[in-house]
């Protein structure tokens, strides 16, 4: 078996730990969850005792209290495995209030179950030994090196040396059943002791039958005397029963007179309640009413509330008091008011070019007629250019004023959008659509709510047609029905007769059947005359009297009865002195067996003495080699006591000292190197080897041997060890 992962919700734990096969090294600082983790996978393979009480070994907490979930939440794990070439997981949970009460194993890829394993098996299946020899071998606590006597132990080491079938029993259990073979005769609550009680009873017997008969005299005189008593009493009662019964007929005329009155009464009743409809009808017309009413009133709140008119769209300012057409005509009509204003041409400039040309051609020739003394030419020159002046003086004012009158049109071109909140006169078109089509639902609204009103309307008057046929309904035995106030005061009316009459007619089946009762209390027969002093009498004290007298007399007659037979059985002095000497036999009898026993159980420890001889050499010789592996070849020799007690010897030849008088750190070497020892003869070897801080009292060089110890034990089998040590080159896991 090689465990590859678990998964808990258990203690602190609530996460998951992967292993792999050989050496596992968990390095974990303290409150980390190594002891948790430990105790998670003992409690996955045997699962949680709940039976488990506070006590000082637990310190006062059980496993079911100790681990359970921090967070709340249920106990409960998986524990994935490889076992007999396949890999399994097996998953303990809480059922209802048992923790990881539920067990469940299955194959991981295709989830068949696995039938082997079950919830009690699963520890002893998995690891080969039952859970109390896995605790004292492979399973190793953190200051828990202790190997303590253990009756499973005991009969796998027998089997080392005898037939091998671990089936037999142990010296433990064959001690304990002798011892109880013993206790069952010589015990306190054994055949011996009711052996000699017994012979002690018939002695006494002998002595107790004259005695006997004495008292059975004085019953009989005290049973004389209840006898008389007892029928004194009698007689008594039976006067106070006549007394009673002829009370009882005086009651009987009174009730026939009650019972009169009570059939005029409910006759007159009948007659109001015939005029009127069944109950049930009443309760039907009282709900149709009501409902009635209540719809008539929803109805009418309906009318009331119902929406008005609607005050119509508020149109905007550049459309108000238009309907929709008009307002399409607006709008088309500003569109080409713009384009005209926006495509206002701006004043042609050719005059004012020719003139500045003119007068720039006029100086370049009068330029050129000074220079050139040509008189011609400057005449020319300066004819242009006063020409070009003139020209200019004139056309600039008119071109200016053209050219401001096509900027203001421009300007209220661009006014015309803006009217209209709008950047370009193109969104005209569409702000009229949508004008025209809100004139248009404003009209619809309108139309519907005139519907509505006529609808709410109409149901008002179907509802109140309903309500008046309902009223007619009513006045029919009703007749000052008028509203429906009135009918609901009626229908109330009515109910109240019918309700009153059930009564009446109730008590008046309670009268007859009184009148019945008491008839056949009475019986036919005649009057029973009348006794006043009888009814003085008390009931309770006569009838206590008589009891009392009865239990006396049966008191006596069973005491008398059975002391007649008890002097008719010991009366026979033979037949007790017979019965005494039986008795002196069967503890004669009883002596010789419980010596027997005693033989036995000297010649059982003899037995186990030898056996022991037999298989403590081997664990011995290799808890030996191991501890001298373990402590450098110091102490290559152990002795095993009987109770699992552990001696060394110092390889300089040194007296034997036990692990009690060692230091905490060797003590701790010795129990490893037995635990070890055993595992390795006891123990399957694919069975896991769990280590819980074990090696915390070692040294570090008697640490770093134990690792290596362990290292090496990996090859063969997988080990998980949990510590605060740090060793190189072993492999490490780490929790997810």
């Amino acid at each position: 078996m090689i465990i590859k992962k678990m998964r808990a919700s258990f203690g602190k734990l609530h996460e998951t730990l992967e292993l792999h096969g050989g050496m596992n090294l968990l390095c974990l600082p303290n409150e980390a969850g190594k002891s948790t983790w430990s105790a998670f996978l003992l409690a996955m393979l045997y699962g949680i005792d709940t039976s488990e009480r506070a006590s000082v070994q637990n310190h006062g907490l059980p496993a079911k209290e100790r681990y359970k979930p921090w967070d709340g939440s249920a106990m409960e794990g998986a524990v994935e495995l490889e076992w007999n070439g396949k890999n399994i997981i097996i998953e303990r949970t809480t059922d209802r209030r048992v923790p990881m009460g539920a067990f469940r194993a299955y194959e991981t890829e295709s989830g068949v179950p696995v039938p082997e394993l079950t919830g009690e098996n699963c520890g002893l299946v998995l690891c080969g030994v039952e859970r109390s020899v896995f605790e004292r071998t492979a399973f190793i606590r953190q200051s828990g090196m202790f190997v303590g006597a253990d009756t499973a132990l005991e009969k796998r080491l027998g089997a080392l040396v005898t037939t091998g079938e671990e089936g037999a029993k142990s010296y433990s259990e064959l001690e304990k059943a002798l011892r109880e073979r013993k206790n069952r005769l010589t015990g306190r609550a054994g055949k011996l002791p009711r052996l000699t009680q017994e012979a002690e009873a018939l002695r006494r017997e002998l002595q107790e039958i004259y005695a006997m008969q004495e008292q059975a005299m004085a019953l009989t005189a005290k049973k004389e005397a209840a006898e008389e008593a007892v029928k004194t009493a009698g007689q008594r009662l039976k006067r106070l029963e006549r007394a009673r019964e002829a009370q009882k007929q005086a009651g009987l005329a009174e009730l026939e007179q009650r019972l009169s009155e009570q059939e005029q009464l409910c006759a007159r009743l009948e007659q109001t309640v015939a005029r009127l409809p069944g109950e049930e009808d009443l309760h039907r017309l009282q709900r149709r009413l009501e409902q009635a009413e209540n719809d008539l009133n929803t109805a009418k709140m309906e009318a009331a509330f119902a929406p008005s008119e609607t005050a119509g769209i508020t149109a905007p300012p550049y459309f108000a008091g238009l309907d929709g057409r008009q307002a399409r005509e607006r709008a088309a009509a500003d569109c080409e008011e713009y384009e005209r204003l926006r495509n206002a041409q701006a004043p042609k400039k050719t005059l004012p070019v020719l003139s500045g040309a003119a007068l720039a051609l006029g100086a370049g020739l009068a330029v050129c007629g000074w220079l050139w003394t040509l008189p011609v030419l400057l005449t020319v020159g300066a004819v242009l250019a006063a020409a070009g002046v003139l020209s200019l003086l004139i056309c600039l004012p008119v071109l200016r004023k053209r050219s401001l009158a096509a900027q203001e049109r421009r300007h209220q071109a661009e006014l015309i959008p803006l009217r209209y909140g709008v950047t370009d006169c193109a969104e005209l078109p569409r702000l009229a659509e949508e004008y025209d089509k809100a004139l248009q639902e404003d009209r619809r609204c309108r139309d519907e709510i005139a519907a509505h009103k006529t609808v709410l309307q109409e149901a008002v008057r179907e509802l109140e047609k309903r309500l008046n046929a309902l009223i007619s309904e009513v006045s029919a035995f009703a007749p000052d029905c008028a509203s429906a106030a009135d009918c609901r005061e009626a229908l109330a009316a009515a109910l109240r007769a019918h309700s009153r009459f059930s009564a009446e007619r109730r008590a008046l089946d309670a009268l007859r059947q009184q009148r019945e009762s008491l008839r056949l209390i009475l019986g036919d027969g005649a009057s029973a005359p009348e006794d006043p002093e009888a009814l003085t009498w008390d009931e309770a004290k006569l009838r206590y009297e008589h009891r009392t007298a009865v239990q006396t007399l049966e008191g006596c007659t069973t005491r008398l009865a059975a002391m007649e037979g008890a002097i008719s059985a010991k009366g026979d002095a033979v037949a007790l002195t017979a019965a005494l000497e039986r008795c002196n036999e069967a503890i004669t009898a009883v002596r010789e067996q419980s010596e027997a026993i005693d033989l036995a159980m000297a010649a059982l420890k003899s037995a186990d003495e030898t056996l022991r001889s037999r298989f403590s050499p081997q664990i011995t010789a290799e808890a030996g080699e191991l501890l001298a592996q373990l402590t450098g070849g110091r102490y290559p020799r152990v002795l095993l006591e009987p109770d699992m007690r552990l001696s060394v010897r110092a390889e300089d030849g040194t007296v034997m000292r036990a692990a009690a008088a060692m230091s905490c750190g060797t003590a701790d070497q010795m129990y490893l190197a037995l635990r070890l020892a055993m595992v390795r003869r006891l123990l399957p070897q694919d069975a896991p080897l769990v280590l819980d801080d074990a090696l915390v009292n070692f040294d570090d060089e008697r640490a770093r041997s134990a690792a290596e110890l362990l290292t090496r034990e990996a090859e063969n089998r997988q080990v998980i060890l949990f510590t605060c040590h740090e060793f190189n080159n072993i492999g490490k896991v780490e929790s997810q």
